[in-house]
């Protein structure tokens, strides 16, 4: 009889940790590093107007590779979709280093989203079937510290990159970091737990696909064509629950996704995460911008809200062992809620960068509770053989939630910059050169930035709301349980 394994790196689990925890690296490493440079690619490729496009895009095809990988994951296995994961992802970073415009370093960000999506859907799987119960928590916090640790390691390595080579150096990085990972991984992981094979259900993937860029449109431009992509997105969506419904394995089950305890996971997540990252996308954009900041203090700029994110997520998984993962998200929602109304009030009256990044940490802290919570929730209600979709599912509500939130964070802060200055082009001067900035130009961006905040507060209050409906839920069925 072999011995339950107590810790996350335990001999048993060692191979496998290094490989989920790389590959939690090498994505983090990208979305942070190349956060902290936007404003260096906009100065380097221009087109400011397409700058929200180069996380947005990549949010996109993140979101749909997600979803459409549970099937493959619970068919084919977690330990061939995560080869295919990585390959992809770095070799399209690699190449993004040499994109000559905003457009094609847009195109190939689609593509590495792509493979951002896989690893996402693999590492989250793995987590759940890999990890005794008692150290699924443990082990997504951990995930999570990955994120955090290359919080403070990846800004750093960006602000260097940053100071003394150029932008494109963050992009280089992917191919060495993706052989390490391929080389960890190969043979760690589990195959299918699931249905034989795995099933690409092309009609639906497409449907959700229509779903998601129109919904992007509409938060994209904000003006009288926004109303036409939302009946655009609303009709596609219509027609993804009719297909649901008559087919046998449609790409994400309505089950998975309808009824409570995943409809209150999916939505609080995904509304805490967009208006959180309304925010977040664009704080190196402010501090640059709109505070004048050097290169080096934008590269670190995202480090608060990272910690934060990280420490949330670990205490989070301590207090599993003693109170419910549906209380522990209601309490990240009360952590993040006021951290982004002290945030926009301390944006609004242009006070110091110390007191603004002490409120993003702690909004990042109340972030990484509820989706520490829900993501352990998620695994103790879902049996083995249905855990790649579901997992899928769930990461692809998660997936809309920094897809929309740097949208319209983006969509909203351009908005005010354009109608203040009447051309967003001169962001790009005001980044760009050392000359004194055109008037009035650092206050727009601090402006767009505050109205973002804004929007992300109103977003993070309806998720509030989603994560009481599904405590109370969990207290119904328990009550009903009792009395049978």
């Amino acid at each position: 009889m072999t011995n339950t394994p107590t810790r996350v790196l335990s001999r048993d689990l060692l191979p496998a940790s290094i490989a989920i925890f790389a590959t939690s690296a090498l994505a983090s490493f990208q979305a942070l590093g190349l956060a902290a440079a936007l404003p260096d690619i906009a100065a380097d490729l221009g087109d400011v107007s397409l700058l929200p496009w180069v996380i947005t895009a990549f949010l996109v095809t993140s979101s749909l590779a997600t979803v459409v990988a549970g099937p493959f994951i619970d068919g084919v296995g977690v330990s061939r979709m995560f080869r295919l994961a990585v390959t992809v992802f770095a070799t399209a970073g690699f190449a993004a280093a040499f994109a000559p415009s905003m457009e094609l370093l847009i195109g190939l960000r689609v593509v590495q989203g792509a493979g951002a999506g896989l690893i996402l859907s693999t590492g989250t799987a793995a987590i759940s079937l890999v990890y005794p119960k008692a150290l699924v928590s443990r082990a997504f916090a951990a995930n999570a510290t990955v994120w955090g640790v290359m919080g403070v390691a990846g800004p750093a390595v960006a602000a260097l990159i940053l100071t003394f080579l150029s932008w494109q150096w963050i992009l280089y990085m992917n191919l060495p970091m993706g052989v390490v990972a391929l080389l960890a991984g190969w043979k760690a992981l589990p195959g299918p737990y699931g249905e034989s094979g795995g099933r690409l259900d092309v009609k639906g993937s497409t449907l959700i696909g229509v779903m998601t860029i129109a919904t992007l449109f509409a938060v994209d431009s904000l003006s009288v064509q926004s109303l036409f992509w939302l009946a655009g997105a609303g009709l596609a969506l219509a027609a993804y629950v009719r297909h649901a419904r008559r087919v046998s394995s449609p790409v994400v089950k309505l089950e998975h996704i309808v009824p409570q305890p995943y409809r209150g996971l999916g939505l609080s997540t995904a509304l805490i995460l967009t208006g959180t990252f309304a925010m977040s996308s664009y704080i190196p954009l402010y501090v640059r911008a709109g505070k004048d900041g050097s290169a080096a203090l934008t590269a670190w700029s995202v480090l608060p809200l990272t910690v934060g994110w990280t420490l949330g997520a670990n205490l989070a998984s301590r207090m599993a062992d003693r109170y419910s993962e549906s209380g522990i998200i209601v309490v990240g929602f009360i952590i993040n809620i006021p951290a982004l109304v002290l945030a926009w009030s301390l944006v609004t009256m242009d006070t110091s960068l110390l007191m603004v990044f002490l409120v993003f940490f702690a909004a990042g802290f109340g972030v990484g509770m509820s989706t520490n919570a829900a993501l352990t929730l998620l695994r103790t209600v879902t049996a083995d053989a249905n855990m790649g979709r579901v997992g899928a599912a769930h990461l692809f509500a998660r997936n809309q939630g920094f897809t929309f939130g740097a949208a319209i964070g983006g969509a909203v802060l351009l908005f005010v910059v354009t109608s203040q200055l009447g051309d967003v082009e001169v962001v790009r001067e005001l980044i760009a050169s050392s000359d004194a900035p055109p008037v009035g130009a650092a206050e727009a961006v601090r402006a767009g930035f505050a109205a973002s905040v804004a929007v992300g507060l109103v977003l993070s209050t309806f998720g509030l709301w989603a994560a009481i409906s599904l405590r109370r839920s969990l207290a119904a069925a328990r009550l009903a349980k009792r009395g049978a």
